[in-house]
């Protein structure tokens, strides 16, 4: 049986890099080196540290990219270095084939008219970000899904939508939008005037058919784009959300950015000021909530809707959010939010990327902390943490030396409960330019 799925794995892998060949590559997280308009070949030889197990590893981990459309691909073959066998968690349901093809994606959110993507989601975000907000379906490493982002602007109107996984009904929402008066008014700032309305539900938290969990928020906004002209632009907007059966809240916020200053540096900000009301939680559907959403424990469930039932007061809190690309070599993303007064209410998103190899060094790094009391606390790797982190180096014109840094969760099979998986992969791969030869 093993024997059969390594020749099945093995022959996916082949045809995998047969496909792959005429492609191009664009940077995604698992593309651990940036090669921009070339064709590209790409395999690695490696170990990794999987908890206390250690692990041979060969793996195609990479974006592929032709014009509008990527795919991201996924194989990974670990084998235990005490019995040689495959790593049964990456292997033991038909669903870890599919896993094979980490995404399809065509287009680019809100900056093509059409975006979609299929596969693995890392940052879904629908409107201002007060419902859903960075969510991501593969928090737990070895059971992320197979989701949808679909999204398409028709001129006075569109449309965003996600659902988190094709395997079972879970996750599942949209934001409809429209500009009312674009047509009518040519003149005056007002015309640009955008009101939405979002709904984001998730029919079954547990995983269990027979028990009635399921969480429902809807929420309107309203938008004013303020300036835009040559790079500069902003806006102002307001969100209203409410959690059927529990409580609500609004946000006011203001939006500002600079794009391709000089043709070198882009900048984009968000402040937003929240009013959150009994039993409501801002953002409910974000990087952890795949991890909060249902945890077993040995005496009884745990919910994320008990986190509702806990807020007994009415709060205030504040989201900032802020984004830097200079020169297309240095990309940064940060975000973070707070309850006025309320320790370990702070959630922290970052991310940095190095585009292009510095003394042919490249790295890039993505991470998330919830729980947040001060800024030592912000960086400390624990339960209420999700990093990856990768650095690389350029021993030779086609050969690289990656150490890639995971930490994610695993769900425990005695207790139910998703528990802090680290993984370190060192590893030695081969990157071939497939018009090298031109240069």
């Amino acid at each position: 049986m093993a024997s059969l799925r390594f020749r099945t794995l093995l022959a996916i892998t082949i045809l995998t890099f047969l496909f792959a060949a005429p492609a191009f590559a664009q940077w995604d997280w698992y593309n651990r080196v940036t090669v921009t308009d070339d064709g590209v070949m790409m395999g690695g030889l490696g170990m990794a540290f999987i908890d206390d197990e250690t692990y041979f590893v060969f793996n195609l981990r990479s974006e592929l990219a032709l014009g509008q459309f990527g795919v991201g691909i996924d194989v990974p073959l670990r084998f235990n270095t005490e019995n040689g066998e495959l790593r049964d968690a990456d292997w033991n349901s038909t669903y870890d084939y599919f896993r094979i093809l980490r995404y399809i994606r065509y287009g680019t959110k809100r900056r093509t008219p059409v975006y979609a993507r299929l596969g693995t989601l890392s940052t879904a975000r629908l409107g201002h970000g007060f419902i859903m907000n960075y969510y991501t379906n593969e928090a737990n490493y070895d059971g992320r899904k197979i989701g949808l982002e679909f999204d398409w602007r028709f001129g006075l109107w569109g449309f965003e939508s996600v659902v988190s996984n094709f395997e079972r009904l879970e996750v599942v929402g949209g934001r409809a939008y429209v500009q009312p008066l674009k047509q009518i008014l040519t003149v005056l700032v007002i015309r640009n005037l955008t009101f939405g309305a979002t709904l984001v539900t998730d029919d079954d938290p547990d995983g269990t058919r027979s028990t009635d969990d399921g969480v429902t928020i809807y929420g309107l906004d309203v938008e004013l784009p303020l300036l835009k002209k040559g790079p500069f632009f902003s806006s102002i907007y307001s969100d209203f959300a409410k959690i059927d059966n529990f409580g609500s809240g609004a946000a006011v916020g203001v939006e500002l950015g600079l794009l391709k200053v000089g043709g070198i540096f882009s900048m984009y900000s968000k402040l937003e000021r929240r009013f959150l009301g009994k039993k409501f939680l801002s953002s409910y559907f974000d990087p952890f909530y795949e991890v909060e959403r249902f945890q077993q424990t040995s005496t009884t469930p745990v919910r994320k809707t008990d986190q509702l039932l806990a807020r007994t007061t009415r709060e205030r809190g504040i989201y900032g959010e802020l984004y830097g690309d200079f020169i297309n070599f240095i990309r940064i993303l940060g975000t973070y939010e707070r309850i006025d007064g309320q320790a370990n209410s702070g959630r922290l998103h970052a991310a940095a990327l190095l585009s292009k190899s510095v003394a042919r060094f490249s790295a890039r790094a993505i991470y998330d902390k919830t729980g947040v009391e001060d800024f030592a606390d912000a960086f400390t790797l624990n339960e209420r943490s999700i990093a990856r982190a990768g650095l690389g180096y350029q021993i030779h014109q086609f050969i690289y030396l990656f150490m890639d840094y995971i930490w994610t969760f695993e769900r425990n099979a005695a207790t139910g409960r998703l528990e802090s998986q680290r993984r370190v992969e060192p590893q030695l791969s081969f990157v071939m330019p497939l018009n090298f030869w031109e240069k």
